[in-house]
């Protein structure tokens, strides 16, 4: 990512969290144990992989000890997240921008200009990349955006009339496999119907798809500049089990020349639907090769995302044969 500022670096890996509880800062929100501990590893991968000498690693102070060799060797500054010193001549860039996070920015004094929260909250939604899909003509049939329980139960029914064919409903904020429910059959069954039920209460939309059986996943990066311009950052293979839950990455497999072609297309249209609507900054586009053809739109993320890191430590690796890779142990 080519740029002429010096960057100062924030790890919230809890911004859906935080989109999902509303657009105002919320003093009663916090992380949960499990955002801090994905929050201390993403930085250090950040910190090691993405960010540049002169760049800034906000974080606690606690987690100082362990970042300062990575960050004397690339030549970072260390930024106290209690007791930050004056970052005016740095750019704010968190992980994902939420009216939490950019207060946090605000108080260092960096600079924190960008789309507004309520842009950030529609185009992270599903909605949006499902409506996205849906013009450009490459969505599932199947697929719908349900308001109400009786709409989503004649969906399941309609689209998956085979006891053993399975579907999802997503929450339009849901990540990393989380705020979901599977099912198999023409009936939502007794435990999705209570998640749903209760989500549709809180005046949820939800989204039903039904299940894709992987051949392999893409995760386009990208950054969109203020202008609109694209670019593409590469393309992460991310690995998952069977329940699609992110297990790692495999570098050293790139895509197809056929499949980039296919990547890239899908890239510059995903990133005019941002820019159109308002959103400029990093980017994650999944894509998705299944067992009955291509689905180049699973999930589109205006954030960073795991995939940057894993493209950047494919670049430093340069690996002569595919091999594992994890953020965590990076």
């Amino acid at each position: 990512m080519n740029r002429l500022f010096s960057r100062l670096w924030y790890v919230n890996s809890e911004f859906e969290a935080e989109l999902a509880a509303g657009l105002a800062v919320n003093v009663r929100f916090r992380p949960r144990p499990i955002h801090e501990t994905l929050n201390q590893r993403l930085t250090h991968a950040v910190a090691s992989l993405l960010a540049e000498p002169d760049d800034g690693i906000l974080a606690p102070e606690a987690w100082h000890a362990d970042l300062a060799d990575i960050a004397a060797e690339r030549q970072l500054e260390l930024v106290s997240l209690e007791s930050p010193s004056d970052q005016s001549h740095r750019v704010f860039s968190p992980w994902g921008r939420t009216p939490r996070s950019l207060a946090i920015g605000t108080r260092t004094g960096a600079d924190v200009s960008g789309p507004p929260p309520e842009v950030i909250h529609r185009v992270n939604s599903k909605l949006f990349s499902h409506l996205l899909e849906r013009k450009l003509g490459v969505a599932d049939p199947r697929a719908a955006a349900c308001a109400t329980l009786d709409e989503l139960a004649r969906h399941v029914a309609a689209a998956c009339p085979d006891p053993k064919m399975k579907w999802v409903v997503k929450h339009r904020l849901g990540v990393a496999a989380r705020e979901r429910v599977l099912g198999r059959g023409p009936s939502l069954g007794h435990n999705a119907e209570t998640w749903c039920r209760a989500r549709f209460a809180e005046g949820e939309v939800l989204l039903f798809e039904p299940w894709l059986e992987v051949i392999r996943e893409y995760g386009t990066v990208m950054n969109i500049a203020d202008d609109g311009a694209i670019e593409v950052f590469g393309v992460s293979d991310v690995q998952t089990n069977g329940a699609g839950t992110a297990t790692g990455y495999l570098i050293g497999r790139p895509p197809t020349p056929e499949r980039m072609k296919d990547l890239l297309e899908i890239a510059d249209h995903v990133g005019a639907a941002l820019h159109r609507a308002g959103y400029h900054g990093p980017c994650g586009i999944d894509a998705l090769e299944h067992r009955d053809g291509w689905r180049p739109i699973l999930e589109i993320n205006a954030r960073l995302t795991v995939g940057f890191l894993a493209v950047a430590a494919e670049r430093r690796l340069n690996p002569t044969e595919p091999e594992q890779w994890s953020a965590v142990s990076s």
